[in-house]
């Protein structure tokens, strides 16, 4: 399969993905990786229908892995994966993923640094997730993910205990 004949089924599903046609997608998306099988970007795709629209877990975290090995300069791979292990109880993973690959130039950090703040904050160590949530601020444009921080701070505080929240003051 010629490299354009690739992008344009990957571009393809990609439609159908946005029309809600999840079933054609995913079977236009395995067409491809039978014919393409290191098409890291429909890896990532099918991976995120694995996880959004079929809570089939395994499988996405196996075809996200595969995306970043295959496609390591496609950002869209590293905040699903983020997303996933969040959405997999993996805390411990996540926050080891984040440190690994925020310092990639293609990784959104805003994402990133939220999703360790919140491996952080259901770890119950809150004073790490507020610092990553502070982070996450700083990464970001977008005024709708801000105020999702912000609120995430404002639930972050309640769960401090005062000696931590006298910390913060004095930093």
């Amino acid at each position: 399969m010629s490299d354009s004949r690739a992008e344009n089924l990957f571009f393809e599903a990609d439609q159908l993905i946005e029309e809600n046609r999840v079933i054609e997608a995913k079977e236009l998306l395995f067409d491809l990786l039978s014919e393409y099988p290191d098409y890291g970007r429909a890896h990532n795709h099918i991976g995120w229908l694995y996880n959004v629209k079929f809570n089939n877990f395994p499988k996405s975290k196996k075809h996200l892995e595969l995306a970043i090995k295959y496609a390591p300069d496609y950002h869209a791979t590293y905040s699903n994966y983020a997303y996933l292990l969040i959405d997999m109880n993996l805390y411990d993973q996540m926050i080891a993923f984040g440190s690994k690959v925020i310092d990639n130039s293609v990784v959104d950090k805003s994402t990133i640094y939220n999703k360790m703040a919140q491996a952080f904050e259901l770890k119950g160590e809150v004073m790490k997730a507020y610092k990553h949530y502070k982070l996450a601020i700083k990464e970001t444009l977008n005024n709708k993910t801000l105020d999702g921080i912000y609120a995430s701070l404002n639930r972050i505080k309640g769960k401090m205990s005062l000696g931590q929240k006298i910390k913060l003051i004095k930093h």
